[in-house]
C-alpha cells in the first residue's frame, strides 16, 4: 500500500532535481538536458526552496501512512535531505558561486569534454544550445555577486586571486579554445555537410556569445568584485557569520558539535597519531626528532618522482596492482564500473593532490581518479598508497560504483552532486562525512591488506592521518578561533610530512570550502566507532565483509548509518 505513491514522489522529485541543474543531470549521465544550464538569480533560489516545502509535504503525508520498512526508511532520507536544503537555503550559502576551485569557468569545459554525451547531429546541436545559454547564465551569476557586494556576503583573497588569470587563459582564439574541440573531432557518422553546418554554427557561438560572457563575467570579478573581498579568512566574519559557519560545519560532518568541540577532538587525535609516529621514526633508525625527520623527508629527492609521467604510472601500479588483487579480503560485493586514472585538468591545478569523480549510472562514463600531476615535488611517494587507497580502491570509486550498481534504490540516494562546494549549505546533502568518513577509513584499511609493509608507506598513511586530524584543528582554527592563514599553515607544517606546498594549498581550500574539511576525521571516527560496537557485541560472528557492505549500502547521514549498523548487530544476534 502506497508503493507507486512512494515511487511517484522520488520520480517527480528526480526529474525535477535534473531540471534544475542540467548540468548535474550530464554528470550523472542523463543527456535529456544537455541543452540547458542551471539557473543563478535570487528568484530560482527562492522558487526551489519553494518547491523543496511542496515535496516535503507530500513526502511527511506518506511517512504518516507508510508501512513498508524500505519505504518508509527511504522517505525519512528523503525528509531529511529537503530539509537540509530547506534549512541551507536561509544561510545563503549561494553567494560564492566562484573561486579558484570551482565555478563555471572550471566546471562549462569539464562537463562538455568529460560528461557530455557527444556522438549524434542532435548530441552537438544540445551542446550549441549550452553555449548559447551560458551569457544568460553570466548575467545572472554577476547580479547574485554584486547582490552579495552589497550584502557584505563575499570571499576572501585567498579563494580568489587565481581567478582572474583563470578567466584570462579562457580568453584563446576560437580553433584553440577548449569548447570548440569537441567540434574539431565530431564523429565519422555524421556527413560532411552537417559536420561542416556544426563546425560553422560552434565557431559563431563560441566567438559572438560564449567567449564574450566569458570576457564580461572575468571583466566584472577583477574591476568590480576584487575589491569588494572580505578582509577577515574567516567565515565567521560574514553577516551571521557564527551561525553560517556552524551550519557549513553541520552540513558537513551531520551532527551538531560545537567548532570548539571538533576543535577539541583534532587536537586529542594530533596527539594520538603523533605518538605512532615517533614509533616509526623509530624503526627507520633515525636519530632525529620525528619534526626533524618530516622535514628531512619532505625534501629528499629520492621520495620524489622525476617527471609527471612516472608519477601517474607510479599511481597505476598501486591501484591496479597492489590494492585490486586483495580487495575480496574485505569486500563482499565488488562493483564492476571501470575505473579510469588521469591527470587532473589543468584548470585546477591550484587544487588538491587528487581527487574522485564517480562514473555515470549507465557506464557511459567511468570513475575517475585525477592526479595533480603540474607538480612533482608537491606529491611525495610515501603518501601515494594512502592516497590510492582513499580516492580509489576501496575508498570513493569502490564506495560510489557499490552504491550506484545496488538495484531498488531510489535514484536520489545513489547519486551525489559531487560539485559545487562553495553552496554549502545551500544545496541538497553531500553526506560528506560519509562519504571522506569511508575514504579515510579506507586508508586505515591498508593496514589489513598488508599494504604498509614499506615503513615509508606507512609513514605516509600516518601523515595522512595526522594531516586529517589537523583539518579539524585548523578549519575552526581559521572559521571560529580567530587564526591566521600563517598559523594554520604552521600548525601544519609541524604535525605532518606534507609539503609546504601542498599544505598552502590545503589551508586556501579550507578558507574557501568552511567545514568541509572536518568530515573526514569525524566521519572514519564514527565509522570505527560502529566497526568495534559490532565486533563486541558479536564476537565471533563477526564477519568483515559483511559489516562493510552494511556500511557501503547505507549511504546518508551518520545518524542513519549508525541505525542500520544496530539492526546489523541485532539481526546477527538472533541468528
Amino acid at each position: 500500500m502506497f508503493k507507486k505513491e512512494v515511487e511517484a514522489l522520488f520520480s517527480e522529485f528526480w526529474q525535477w532535481r535534473q531540471q534544475e541543474s542540467p548540468e548535474f543531470a550530464s554528470t550523472i549521465g542523463n543527456h535529456i538536458f544537455d541543452d540547458k544550464l542551471e539557473s543563478y538569480s535570487l528568484e530560482a533560489f527562492q522558487k526551489r526552496k519553494a518547491e523543496a516545502e511542496s515535496f516535503i509535504e507530500v513526502a511527511k503525508d506518506l511517512l504518516s501512512e507508510v508501512q513498508d520498512e524500505v519505504d518508509h526508511s527511504n522517505l525519512e532520507l528523503f525528509v531529511a535531505d529537503l530539509q537540509s536544503f530547506i534549512d541551507g537555503i536561509n544561510a545563503f550559502g549561494y553567494f560564492y558561486p566562484i573561486n579558484h576551485l570551482e565555478g563555471v569557468h572550471i566546471e562549462l569545459e569539464r562537463i562538455v569534454n568529460s560528461c557530455m554525451n557527444l556522438e549524434s547531429v542532435d548530441d552537438f546541436w544540445k551542446l550549441i544550445a549550452r553555449y548559447r545559454a551560458f551569457p544568460k547564465q553570466a548575467e545572472e551569476i554577476i547580479e547574485l555577486m554584486r547582490e552579495g557586494i552589497r550584502q557584505g556576503r563575499t570571499n576572501h583573497a585567498v579563494s580568489m586571486e587565481k581567478v582572474p588569470k583563470q578567466f584570462a587563459d579562457l580568453q584563446k582564439p576560437v580553433e584553440e579554445s577548449p569548447f570548440f574541440q569537441p567540434f574539431l573531432s565530431i564523429p565519422k557518422v555524421i556527413s560532411s555537410s552537417e559536420k561542416e553546418a556544426l563546425k560553422s554554427e560552434a565557431h559563431t557561438v563560441v566567438k559572438s556569445q560564449l567567449l564574450p560572457a566569458f570576457e564580461a563575467l572575468g571583466s566584472f570579478i577583477e574591476s568590480e568584485y576584487m575589491a569588494a573581498l572580505r578582509p577577515n579568512i574567516s567565515a565567521s566574519s560574514l553577516p551571521d557569520g557564527e551561525k553560517y559557519y556552524r551550519e557549513c560545519l553541520k552540513f558537513h560532518i551531520s551532527c551538531d558539535m560545537s567548532p570548539e568541540e571538533v576543535h577539541k577532538i583534532g587536537l586529542q587525535e594530533v596527539e594520538r597519531i603523533s605518538k605512532d609516529l615517533d614509533k616509526v621514526v623509530e624503526t627507520l633508525g633515525s636519530n632525529v626528532t620525528t619534526p626533524e625527520f618530516l622535514r628531512k623527508v619532505k625534501t629528499d629527492p629520492q621520495f620524489f618522482h622525476k617527471t609527471s609521467e612516472e608519477m601517474l604510472s607510479g599511481y597505476e601500479d598501486i591501484v591496479l596492482n597492489q590494492i585490486r588483487p586483495k580487495l575480496p579480503l574485505i569486500i563482499k560485493n565488488i562493483p564492476k564500473m571501470k575505473l579510469s586514472i588521469v591527470p587532473t585538468p589543468p584548470a585546477m591545478s591550484g587544487g588538491p593532490l587528487a581527487y574522485y569523480l564517480c562514473g555515470a549510472e549507465d557506464g557511459s562514463r567511468p570513475g575517475t581518479f585525477f592526479v595533480n600531476i603540474g607538480d612533482v615535488t608537491a606529491s611525495p611517494k610515501y603518501e601515494m598508497m594512502s592516497l590510492s587507497l582513499h580516492e580509489a580502491e576501496p575508498g570513493h570509486h569502490l564506495q560510489s560504483s557499490y552504491m550506484i550498481e545496488q538495484t531498488g534504490v531510489p535514484a536520489f540516494r545513489k547519486n551525489i552532486e559531487d560539485r559545487k562546494y562553495s553552496d554549502v549549505p545551500s544545496r541538497f546533502p553531500l553526506h560528506t562525512a560519509y562519504l571522506e568518513g569511508w575514504g579515510l577509513y579506507s586508508e586505515f584499511l591498508g593496514h589489513e591488506l598488508g599494504l604498509y609493509e614499506d615503513p615509508y608507506f606507512l609513514l605516509g598513511r600516518l601523515s595522512q592521518e595526522i594531516f586529517r586530524a589537523c583539518r579539524l584543528v585548523v578549519d575552526t582554527g581559521i572559521h571560529a578561533l580567530g587564526w591566521s592563514r600563517e598559523k594554520a599553515i604552521n600548525f601544519m607544517l609541524e604535525h605532518s610530512a606534507a609539503t609546504k606546498q601542498n599544505i598552502e594549498k590545503e589551508v586556501d581550500r579550507y578558507i574557501t570550502w568552511p567545514g568541509q574539511a572536518c568530515a573526514y576525521k569525524i566521519g572514519e571516527l564514527k565509522i570505527k566507532e560502529l566497526r568495534n560496537k559490532a565486533e563486541t557485541e558479536l564476537g565471533s560472528d563477526f564477519d568483515i565483509k559483511e559489516f562493510h557492505d552494511v556500511i557501503l549500502q547505507n549511504q546518508g547521514p551518520m545518524t542513519y548509518l549508525e541505525k542500520k549498523v544496530d539492526e546489523f548487530i541485532q539481526y546477527n544476534k538472533k541468528k
